[in-house]
């Protein structure tokens, strides 16, 4: 049986090509997409217990206001929480920051989590070396990642070395083992919290939501439970100097709400953290490998189905040497099978290759995990074999060897077989149509977010964030005087508002105007606004020249301090224009008076997804905890300013990592993702489009194989090669054609929906429709173009001969 099938594969060379190749490509695709899928579906999945783990939110619900949930959270809640809820387990606090770490002449910028001395109750991470009993139970105590241990000692055998830490001599207690790619915390050095920490506003106040709070819940029904009492959760625990007022105007109706370490991942992309995946898109992603599958299945048959023909006869003689139906069936679906087994290994081996391109793409580390990779081959392989193999063969063994032997040409299934034929094309090109706008239109949108004018010039401009160390505070004026000089800067500022690095606070409102403004603040200081490229709208800008301007302390003032607005902070404030609000008082929660002096275009400091966010500057001269120097220079790359600052940074601060990045790499991450999966999209829709091709290249010469005799007459009486060529080609094309009927709706429901998430979008025109429709007709009519003309011109005496 093995040398009939291989015999009958060779002797039908062409289609066992197209169909190899159209397999390989289908199965390729799947395959990437389905390890790209599972890799954002198994995010946390290799933390211990990641089922049971719960990270407590803050989630307002406030009248007038989108939901929104707040994963940044006070801790004042916290040692009431196991008394209140029996149900958990355990319980820990964590403060995320980073720390300039020093070993020898090593130094650089670390994440550092400060954490309770019981971290390992709630995470019980694998360690590379070390115990974690005691780990964490005092100060100088660290617990590092193998990776921090690696690049500072060049082993993960690092228990009881010495590490600086902030200045500060700490001993390596533990060293946890490597996590996995797909892991949302990743945990580079672990410190317990400061004797003193209990004293801090993090602990005593609910406006000071900087931490967050992680729970170990064994049993599900408890934490439903728990979530529900959640609602309302913080007026059972004031902090004594909110009053009720106040709480209401932080968490309304709401509370605190559990989210499961597993939904971590994906929820970051709904509250706008920037790089995170959506759902939906890894969804979509997942839905372009079964389509490539599909189209590749699609193309199977009917490429099965039309060469039908040409076996008419071999099935005729077997049948009358013997074989059943039953026997032929399992022939064909044998042949189906081996075909596509050799696709599959053909799939694999291009899958590999893809990998290497997807890893390099950024943003995934996916490897080709054979304990996944071969069960879903093999299921693919028979599954793909039985269905694209069942129809051929049931249309294969169902001929009459009589009519077979007798007729005088080769068979084509009839109407139906050609009906079948022609919806299926349809079905092949609505799917690589819909994928190629979805492309277009996602490219587009890319595009578009890389052009916005965001109120601010993003060339020219770096942001060193290395100031806000606490060693540096108080030279930050010293500092940024240094800077100024280094050749290229042209002005320098410092500030703790700017893109994707915001405060927000509830408390300000319009003097005699009853509701709060949620508006983002902070403090800038002189040349703020000339180094962002800023826009003046009314008013003057703020001024040192100003005793009113500039202050160390802006929000301790007192009353008359000047304040600057945006556009949408005048407008949500309840000012009717950017002039009517120049000389108005805004007040702050205390009940400080502010001034409006001026009023700027606004500036998009958040995410493109979201509307323009209120923004309100206050004038500082003091050091800031959290400001960065906003430098604007020229006549040089951004990496050689880079690198000029990083060198000047070296001598004024050795001890202090330089920290620095400039404004269009930090914009860049806003659109990355969108990006990246563009670029996948784009993949899926080429090769479903090739795919297609393929097919339509082997029924085209199958067709026109068996109109030949039809050709001959028809030139006999009297139609000329571009008839012929326009009636061919005009069949051909007429399912492409249809198949903008499925296309356009379908992609054109997807891509609203999509748009619909951004505040500032492309509009939806018909130019992507009608541009891809054009190319897969251009495409689809150059595949069949050559073999029909050979056909057309063919002489009229060869063709009715060879018929």
């Amino acid at each position: 049986m093995g040398t009939t099938l291989l015999r009958s594969l060779l002797r039908h060379r062409l289609s066992t090509a197209l169909n190899i190749a159209g397999l390989g490509l289908g199965i390729s695709v799947f395959l990437t997409m389905a390890l790209i899928v599972r890799y954002e579906y198994g995010y946390d999945s290799a933390v211990p217990d990641s089922g049971h783990l719960y990270q407590l939110v803050i989630d307002p619900h406030l009248p007038g206001r989108a939901r929104e949930e707040f994963e940044q959270i006070s801790f004042v809640p916290f040692p009431f929480l196991r008394e209140d809820f029996p149900g958990i387990q355990a319980a820990i606090r964590l403060e995320n920051g980073s720390k300039p770490v020093r070993v020898g002449d090593v130094l650089a910028q670390e994440p550092v989590v400060m954490a309770d001395a019981s971290f390992f109750s709630v995470f019980d991470l694998p360690l590379a070396a070390g115990t974690k009993r005691g780990a964490l139970d005092g100060t100088g105590k660290a617990v590092i990642a193998e990776r921090i241990a690696r690049k500072y000692f060049g082993t993960s055998d690092a228990v009881g070395r010495q590490i600086l830490i902030g200045g500060v001599p700490t001993t390596i207690t533990a060293v946890l083992a490597d996590e996995a790619a797909n892991t949302t915390l990743r945990f580079g050095v672990i410190i317990p919290f400061p004797s003193d920490a209990m004293n801090a506003p993090l602990f005593r106040h609910w406006s000071a939501s900087d931490g967050r709070i992680w729970l170990r819940i064994d049993h599900p029904d408890a934490a439903k439970l728990i979530n529900t009492a959640m609602v309302g959760y913080p007026y059972r625990h004031p902090d004594g100097d909110m009053t009720s007022g106040e709480m209401h105007d932080w968490f309304g109706d709401g509370g605190l709400k559990l989210i499961p370490l597993r939904e971590v991942h994906f929820r970051g992309a709904s509250t706008g953290q920037f790089g995170a995946s959506s759902r939906l898109l890894v969804d979509a992603l997942g839905l372009i490998g079964l389509a490539a599958l599909a189209t590749a299945i699609i193309n199977y048959v009917n490429l099965a189905t039309a060469q039908s023909g040409l076996r008419t006869r071999e099935v005729a003689l077997r049948k009358v040497m013997g074989a059943t139906r039953i026997r032929l069936i399992i022939h064909f679906l044998g042949e189906a099978i081996v075909l596509v087994a050799v696709a599959g290994l053909f799939g694999a081996v291009l899958t590999e290759v893809a990998l290497a391109w997807v890893d390099a793409l950024g943003g995934w580390t996916v490897s080709l995990d054979w304990g996944f990779v071969v069960p879903t081959l093999l299921a693919v392989i028979a599954g793909v074999g039985v269905l694209a193999g069942a129809y051929p063969a049931l249309v294969l063994s169902a001929y009459r060897p009589a009519a077979a032997l007798a007729a005088s040409k080769m068979p084509a299934g009839g109407r139906h077989g050609a009906t079948v034929r022609s919806t299926l094309v349809v079905v092949q090109f609505a799917l690589a149509i819909t994928l190629t706008i979805c492309t277009l239109v996602i490219g587009s949108q890319v595009r578009f977010e890389r052009a916005l004018d965001r109120g601010l010039r993003q060339d020219g401009l770096i942001v060193v964030n290395a100031l806000h160390d606490k060693s540096l505070v108080g030279r930050q004026a010293s500092l940024v005087r240094e800077l100024a000089s280094v050749p290229g800067v042209q002005r320098i500022a410092i500030a703790d508002i700017f893109p994707h690095h915001l405060y927000t606070n509830m408390g300000w409102r319009r003097e005699g105007s009853a509701p709060k403004v949620d508006t983002f603040w902070g403090s800038v200081g002189a040349g703020y606004f000339p180094s962002l490229g800023a826009r003046l709208l009314a008013g003057r800008w703020l001024d040192e020249a100003h005793g009113t301007d500039f202050h160390a302390d802006p929000l301790t003032a007192g009353d008359g301090v000047s304040v600057m607005l945006s556009r949408q902070a005048a407008r949500q404030l309840g000012f009717a224009s950017p002039a009517a609000a120049i000389g108005q008082v805004v007040t702050y929660a205390g009940g400080s008076r502010f001034r409006v002096i001026g009023v700027v275009e606004d500036m998009r400091f958040g995410d493109n997804r979201d509307p323009a966010l209120p923004l309100l500057f206050l004038g500082a001269t003091g050091g800031m905890s959290e400001g960065a120097a906003l430098i604007r220079f020229s006549g040089v790359s951004n990496q050689e300013e880079l690198a000029r600052l990083q060198a000047a940074w070296r001598q004024l601060a050795p001890g202090v990592p330089f920290l620095g990045r400039s404004m269009a790499d930090i914009v860049a991450d806003e659109y990355r993702v969108d990006a990246k999966h563009s670029t996948l999209f784009g993949i899926g829709s080429v090769v479903a489009i090739g795919i297609a091709c393929l097919g339509l290249y082997g029924l085209s010469a199958f067709n026109v194989a068996r109109r030949r005799h039809e050709i001959g007459i028809r030139k006999v009486l009297g139609a000329r090669t571009r008839n012929v060529l326009g009636l061919l080609i005009g069949q051909f094309l007429r399912p492409v054609l249809l198949a903008n009927a499925l296309a356009w709706p379908t992609a054109f429901l997807l891509m609203r929906n999509w748009l619909a998430g951004f505040d500032q979008r492309i509009r939806l025109g018909v130019g992507p429709f009608v541009l891809v429709s054009v190319g897969a007709a251009l495409i689809a009519g150059a595949v069949v173009f050559a073999q029909t003309l050979h056909a057309a011109r063919q002489a009229p005496a060869a063709a009715l001969r060879q018929e």
